[in-house]
C-alpha cells in the first residue's frame, strides 16, 4: 500500500515550535510547558515507539491503554483503506451498514451475561456519558425521576466531557473544573495498600463495601440511580480492589435497585486477557459496560 508524504516536511525543531505555539495538550498548565517541549514521536512498530533522533522506547501502556494489538499493523491498515474508499461513513440516525451491524452483533455475543444491545459512542468519555443519561432516562420512564444520583469512587477516572468528568473522582481533574455535583457523591478510596497499619485485606473489603451500604442508608435508595466504577482504578493508580468487592457491592446494587455500570474503557478487549473482565475477571454481570479505545486499538 503507497502511503502518501507531505511535500516539504518541516524539520523537527518547526514542529515542536508549532507544538509549543498552537497545540493545547490534555490538560497541562502553559505556566509549566512554556519553554519545554514533548518528545517528538516519529513512529511506532508493535510494543516500541521512536522519536525524531531514532532513539527507541518501549510503550508500557500502550498509548495510554489503547493499542492493545502493538503498532504498525499492515492488515489494519489495508482493512481501514478499504472501508474508506468503499464507505468512510454513513449516519446511524438513518441508515445501517454492514460493518456496524456485524460488530455490534460480535460484541454482544461477546459481551457478559444477558447484555446485548449496543451503543456506538466517539469514544470513552461519551461512552459514559450516554451511559449516566442512560440511567436517567431509564427512571424518567419509570415514573422515578428522583432516583437520579450517581455513586462514584476517588481515585476513579471515567473521562473528560461534562458528566464523566463529573463523576471521575481525581482531585485534580475536578478542583478546577465546574462539574455537576448535586447528582454524584464519591464513595472513599478502595485501595488496600492505603489501609491502616494492621488492618487485614479482607477488614479493608468489610470497610469498603460499608462505605457503599452507608452512602445508599444515607442518600436513600430511591435517589440513587448508578453506581459506576472500573474493575481496576487504571488512572488513579492501577488499584485493584480486595478480592471479593466487585462481587459484594454488585450484590448490594442489586437488592436496592439501583444499576451496575462497569466502566471497561480501560480492561476490556484483552487488557486483562479477556474481551471484558467484569465476569471473567471480577466475577460479575454488569447492568451497563462501557468501552472504547481499546476497541479499535487506536486504528
Amino acid at each position: 500500500m503507497k502511503t502518501a508524504q507531505l511535500k516539504n516536511t518541516p524539520s523537527p525543531e518547526t514542529i515542536l515550535d508549532w507544538d509549543r505555539t498552537h497545540q493545547f495538550h490534555p490538560w497541562a498548565s502553559m505556566d509549566d510547558v512554556e519553554g519545554s517541549d514533548y518528545m517528538l514521536v516519529n513512529k511506532g512498530k508493535g510494543i516500541y515507539l521512536w522519536d525524531e533522533t531514532g532513539k527507541r522506547f518501549i510503550d508500557g501502556p500502550g498509548g495510554m491503554w489503547c493499542v492493545q494489538i502493538g503498532y504498525g499493523r499492515p492488515e489494519m491498515a489495508e482493512a481501514i483503506a478499504q472501508q474508506v474508499m468503499k464507505l468512510p461513513y454513513s449516519s446511524p440516525w438513518t441508515n445501517t451498514t454492514e460493518p456496524s451491524a456485524v460488530l455490534a452483533k460480535k460484541i454482544a455475543d461477546m459481551a457478559p451475561g444477558d447484555l446485548n444491545n449496543v451503543f456506538f459512542t466517539t469514544g470513552g468519555s461519551t461512552a459514559v456519558d450516554t451511559a449516566l443519561r442512560t440511567v436517567h432516562f431509564m427512571n424518567n420512564r419509570l415514573g422515578r425521576p428522583d432516583k437520579k444520583i450517581i455513586l462514584a469512587r476517588e481515585k476513579g477516572y471515567h473521562g473528560s466531557t461534562y458528566l464523566a468528568a463529573s463523576v471521575t473522582g481525581k482531585e485534580r481533574d475536578k478542583s478546577r473544573f465546574d462539574i455537576e455535583k448535586r447528582l454524584v457523591h464519591f464513595l472513599p478510596d478502595v485501595n488496600p495498600y492505603r489501609r491502616p497499619e494492621g488492618m487485614s485485606v479482607q477488614d479493608w473489603c468489610d470497610a469498603k463495601v460499608s462505605d457503599l451500604e452507608k452512602a445508599i442508608a444515607d442518600i436513600g435508595a430511591e435517589n440513587i440511580g448508578g453506581f459506576i466504577a472500573e474493575p481496576i482504578l487504571c488512572s488513579g493508580g492501577v488499584i485493584v480492589p480486595p478480592t471479593g468487592y466487585h462481587q459484594r457491592t454488585f450484590e448490594i446494587c442489586r437488592k436496592h435497585d439501583i444499576l451496575y455500570i462497569s466502566d471497561e474503557v480501560v480492561t476490556a478487549f484483552g487488557r486483562l486477557g479477556h474481551w471484558f473482565a467484569s465476569q471473567d475477571v471480577f466475577g460479575i454481570e454488569p447492568d451497563i459496560i462501557t468501552c472504547a479505545k481499546g476497541m479499535t486499538s487506536g486504528y
